[in-house]
C-alpha cells in the first residue's frame, strides 16, 4: 500500500529510485569486515529488541514504521496524492516563494471546502470534487480527473478544534487545542504529522514510537534511523536518533528535540545485511 500513496506536503523519493538503488547495492562486493546474517523473516522491529541487525534490516527493507503506528486505510486498486491545505496553496505558484508554509486549520465545512476547491483552481490539472468526509482530525475533500479516475487526490484541512499549525518551524510544531487531549491522542497527531515530512521516505524508519504522561506535560519520543548511503564498496552509515517531542498540557505548544544515540556501519548485499566492524 506505501508504493500508492504519496504524501505531498514534502518531496518523497520515486519508487524507481528505490528499485535502482536496490539493484545498484546488488552488484556491491563484501569489502569489510562484518557480521553476516539472512535477513529476519519478520519485517517488524520489536520496542525494547531493536539490535543493529534489526535496524539495518527496517532502513535497508523499508520497514518505515512499527505495527501500532498511525497508517491509512486506503482501497488497493488506485493510487493517492495526500496533502493538508496550506496557505500557500491558495496563491499561484508563481507567489509562493519565500513564504513560510503552515496547515490551514477550520472547524467550518464551507470554509475548508472552499478552501480545497481554491487550491484545485491551482493545480496543474484541476481536479473534480467527488466526495466528502470526516474523522477526529480532518475534513477530507476527494477530487478526481474523470480522465484518470484511479489516482485520486484527497485535500485535507485539519480541524481547528484539534490543531493549530500556525508559525512552525523546525522546533515549534504548533498547538494541541483539544481541551483534555490524552496521550492516545497526542501519539495520534504526531504520527499523522510525521507521514507528511521527508523522514517518511526510503532510508527512514520509525524503530518505536510511544507517549508517556507527566502531571504538566506529554512526552513522546520517536526513536528513528537514518540511512546514509556511501555509493561505493564501504560500509554504508546509520544513525540512530531519539526525536522527542514534549507538548504542554496548558498550553498545547508542541516543542521538538532530536539527539544522535548511536552509529551503526552496514551494508546490503542482495537480500543480505552485513554489520561492519
Amino acid at each position: 500500500m506505501r508504493d500508492r500513496v504519496k504524501y505531498i506536503n514534502q518531496p518523497l523519493v520515486l519508487q524507481f529510485s528505490r528499485l535502482l538503488e536496490v539493484a545498484f547495492l546488488s552488484l556491491l562486493l563484501s569489502a569489510c569486515g562484518s557480521t553476516e546474517a539472512p535477513v529476519p523473516t519478520s519485517s517488524s522491529v520489536n520496542a525494547g529488541e531493536i539490535n543493529d541487525l534489526a535496524i539495518a534490516n527496517a532502513v535497508y527493507f523499508d520497514e518505515r514504521t512499527p505495527d501500532d503506528f498511525y497508517h491509512e486505510e486506503l482501497q488497493d486498486d488506485a493510487f493517492y496524492s495526500i496533502s493538508n491545505v496550506k496557505n500557500v496553496d491558495l496563491l499561484p505558484i508563481v507567489n509562493r516563494g519565500g513564504l513560510p508554509a503552515y496547515e490551514l486549520v477550520s472547524d467550518d465545512y464551507v470554509e475548508a471546502m472552499g478552501w480545497s476547491e481554491q487550491a484545485a483552481g491551482y493545480d496543474v490539472t484541476y481536479k473534480q470534487l467527488v466526495d466528502n468526509n470526516e474523522t477526529m482530525l480532518y475534513q477530507q475533500f476527494t477530487r478526481v480527473d474523470p480522465a484518470s479516475p484511479e489516482f485520486i487526490q484527497l485535500h485535507r484541512v485539519i480541524k481547528a478544534s484539534v490543531l493549530d499549525r500556525t508559525g512552525v518551524d523546525d522546533y515549534y510544531k504548533g498547538r494541541i487545542t483539544i481541551a483534555d487531549m490524552t496521550a492516545a491522542q497526542v501519539k495520534l497527531i504526531l504520527e499523522y504529522l510525521w507521514t507528511f515530512t521527508y523522514d517518511n521516505n526510503t532510508g527512514n524508519a520509525v524503530l518505536l514510537s510511544d507517549t508517556t504522561e507527566t502531571d504538566d506535560e506529554f512526552i513522546h519520543i520517536m526513536q528513528q534511523a537514518r540511512l546514509h548511503m556511501s555509493y561505493t564498496e564501504s560500509c554504508d552509515t546509520i544513525e540512530v536518533y531519539d526525536i522527542r517531542y514534549t507538548v504542554e498540557k496548558a498550553s498545547g505548544f508542541i516543542w521538538k528535540n532530536e539527539v544522535l544515540t548511536s552509529v551503526i556501519s552496514a551494508k546490503r548485499s542482495g537480500d543480505r545485511i552485513e554489520i561492519c566492524h
